[in-house]
């Protein structure tokens, strides 16, 4: 009887008409129709109210806010409702959920008048307990955003990454949570980085890009790991580092010419793919190159790019003897030709418990590059 009745019910649910594609949309979890709205940005996930009847309010319910803006070329004008401030607006103002997990606002063409706008904007999130901030204004935009008093003192923030803005040197800074932090194209001070990390006591994770006013970095924090300094422009290069608790370590872009290092005992990959503006880097790159592989010679994973490798190849040719190292790991980035040779049996040279080599050939103005790796055992 019991197998009876078992069958009859797998024969009706076999025979049930199968549902449709908008009942099995409209029958997903809150959890799930979340993480799909995760990777969308906002105008993506606003145009989903058309999928069903429950969808229509659900994006307002939505935990991560990605505004995106037009290109400068496809601005609409203001009085247009895909003018990109109406757009935050009218998703701002029909949103209903109590808090807000990422908040990122990129290639926004900023304007003096939308300072207040974007100061609401900001409000709206931290009330929110916003922990993943990003505002990223257009490099076009003619002025920069002065970030809001109210920024700076803020104890939900896990991730905050900031593109031409200002900060109030003066400010006392308090982010018990921040775990990364990401500053370009900024006017920034010795006292004002060492009061962020006074202030970020968890911090891991810290990108420099483009920001000047920096001259000596002092890392005593046992939690940050990662330091990326990007200089794009005169100015805005550091001159000297200590961080004895550093993991590692990106140095890349150019003007890195009065670049130290003191103490970055403690580095397990340094990748130091910069360039120095000089029109003759015989003599500012050879002194700076030898100074900074002395002191990563501890370093078991080390990157290099084309500019390094051409100055290495003027020491090879020289004669300069190599400094010992303790690489296992090199990583080159280079269009590799004859001038590039010497400078990659320099390397080579000075690795002698090298294990692995990976040559990433690069081909210009065409951005290709494929990868030869090299499995090499030597005996330390």
């Amino acid at each position: 009887m019991a197998e009876t009745s078992v069958h009859g019910a797998i024969h009706r649910e076999c025979s049930a008409p199968p549902l449709s594609r908008r009942d099995l949309i409209s029958g997903l979890p809150d959890a799930m129709i979340h993480n799909i709205f995760s990777f969308l940005p906002i105008h993506d996930v606003v145009k989903t109210c058309v999928l069903s009847k429950r969808w229509r309010p659900t994006w307002t319910t939505a935990t991560d806010l990605v505004f995106v803006g037009y290109d400068v070329y496809f601005e609409p004008p203001p009085d247009s409702p895909l003018f990109f401030p109406s757009i935050v607006d009218s998703v701002l103002s029909q949103f209903s959920s109590p808090t807000v997990k990422k908040f990122h606002l990129t290639r926004f063409m900023y304007d003096e008048a939308d300072r207040p706008r974007i100061d609401l904007w900001l409000r709206f999130a931290v009330r929110r307990s916003v922990e993943d901030l990003r505002l990223r204004l257009s490099q076009r935009s003619r002025f920069f955003y002065v970030l809001p008093e109210f920024l700076y003192c803020f104890s939900w923030l896990v991730r905050l990454d900031v593109g031409k803005c200002c900060f109030s040197l003066d400010m006392t800074i308090w982010w018990p949570c921040l775990k990364v932090l990401s500053i370009e194209d900024a006017q920034l001070s010795d006292d004002f980085l060492g009061r962020i990390f006074r202030g970020c006591p968890v911090l891991e994770s810290l990108v420099l890009s483009s920001c000047e006013g920096v001259n000596n970095i002092i890392i005593d924090s046992l939690c940050l790991k990662k330091l990326v300094l990007v200089s794009l422009g005169f100015g805005s290069y550091v001159k000297k580092l200590c961080a004895p608790h550093l993991l590692s370590l990106r140095v890349i872009g150019g003007n890195h010419a009065g670049f130290r290092l003191d103490d970055v005992s403690s580095l397990v990959e340094a990748d130091l793919d910069f360039s120095v503006e000089s029109r003759d880097p015989n003599s500012k790159g050879r002194d700076l190159l030898r100074h900074l592989l002395e002191k990563v010679r501890g370093v078991p994973t080390i990157t290099t790019g084309g500019w390094c490798l051409q100055v290495l190849s003027l020491l090879e040719m020289d004669g300069v003897p190599s400094p010992l190292s303790k690489c296992q790991n090199l990583i080159l980035h280079a269009p590799v030709n004859q001038w590039d040779l010497p400078g990659i049996a320099y390397m080579l040279r000075s690795s002698q418990c090298l294990e692995k080599l990976v040559i990433y050939l690069t081909c210009f103005p065409m951005v290709c590059s494929f990868a030869m790796v090299f499995s090499i055992r030597f005996l330390c």
